[in-house]
């Protein structure tokens, strides 16, 4: 692991195994005893498939978003996995009752980020957002007032506030519940696209 990556998160900490009624595993990250609160981009970067579910369930509260990463977040989450597959290793004991391996973390590690095959796209971050309940997203135009979700998002873009909650623990699977809180939406122009001319246009002789 890199030193600027070891400083970058060396305030980060993940807690003691936890399962939940249902039997999943998980580890709470926190920074300083806090959330891991963070703001990955200042530019807008794109939604490919708005929010969804794999069941297609349309009353579902809890969605899946995938936001297509500028090289911005690229590099902060890339830095990301190099310090998780580290901190892992060295604090395998703590966390999973045994040593794991290098080999068996970089096995069993889902990256943050998802390549696209022949990189034919810039990497997607997949991300949670909630429609209703205690950590419902919330939508903000470019000047900071709330507003709807979008009708179309197609036709946005969005600077994401992300919330990376915690490591998900399933077998020899490892991964991250990366929470996305809060949307400020960019809307694509619906202006016409032709300037306005009050000049009387020349008449073809033809």
């Amino acid at each position: 692991m890199s030193s600027a990556s070891s400083n970058m998160f060396s305030s980060f900490k993940l807690a003691e195994q936890c399962v939940t009624q249902r039997g999943a595993k998980f580890c709470n990250l926190s920074e300083s005893g806090t959330k891991v609160t963070l703001f990955p981009t200042s530019e807008a970067v794109v939604c490919p498939f708005g929010p969804g579910n794999f069941d297609k369930d349309s009353s579902a509260t809890r969605l899946t978003l995938e936001l297509r990463c500028n090289q911005e977040m690229c590099i902060y989450f890339a830095q990301f996995d190099l310090w998780a597959k580290a901190y892992l290793f060295e604090h395998s004991e703590r966390l999973f009752g045994k040593s794991l391996t290098q080999q068996q973390i970089e096995e069993g590690y889902h990256p943050a980020l998802t390549y696209h095959a022949n990189n034919t796209y810039s990497p997607n971050l997949r991300t949670k957002v909630d429609t209703q309940g205690r950590r419902e997203v919330s939508y903000w135009t470019p000047e900071g007032v709330r507003r709807d979700a979008p009708e179309y998002w197609s036709r946005v873009t969005v600077v994401p506030a992300l919330e990376i909650c915690n490591l998900w623990v399933m077998s020899r699977e490892l991964g991250w519940v990366i929470q996305c809180t809060a949307l400020k939406v960019y809307e694509e122009s619906t202006d016409c696209p032709f300037a306005a001319d009050e000049t009387t246009p020349e008449t073809s002789p033809w």
